[in-house]
């Protein structure tokens, strides 16, 4: 097969997504600093930015050039949304994270051994499955449709 063939590109997508998201939900068990966590959480987000930076070749479908809007709203008022959820994302994500945490520390004063493994194993295989998964919305309305 070819490096460059779709599939095992997916594959390598879906791959290095899962253990990004293992490492980084798991790194508690492994290392109790938090600043040398700080510092391997760093790293990882330079792995996800070059994942992200990979998602056009792995999802060629979703390339399309994006339709013009027919919105009434103002310049202005567009940004404001986008503003708006963009720090709600970042919000939602920083209490994910510190509730996923929370719990993985709670089980640790439970004596449970490597609380946030579990977890993490949970949510990385939830990404691998993401990554695999079929994005094309277009095919799949259309195949709804048609039945």
């Amino acid at each position: 097969m070819a490096l460059d063939d779709l599939r095992v590109s997916r594959l390598a997508f879906a791959g290095v997504s899962a253990l990004t998201v293992l490492t980084w939900h798991a790194l508690p068990d492994v290392v109790r600093s938090r600043r040398a966590r700080v510092v391997v959480k760093s790293g990882l987000l330079g792995v996800t930015a070059a994942g992200a930076a990979m998602i056009p070749q792995v999802f060629p479908a979703l390339e399309r050039p994006v339709p013009e809007s027919r919105s009434e709203l103002s310049g202005p008022t567009i940004a404001v949304l986008v503003l708006g959820g963009l720090v709600a994302g970042v919000a939602g994500a920083v209490w994910f994270e510190k509730a996923v945490y929370a719990h993985g520390e709670r089980r640790r004063a439970d004596g449970v051994r490597c609380p946030h493994t579990r977890a993490a194993v949970v949510m990385a295989l939830a990404t691998g499955a993401a990554a695999l998964a079929d994005w094309n919305w277009t095919r799949l309305v259309r195949k709804v449709s048609a039945n």
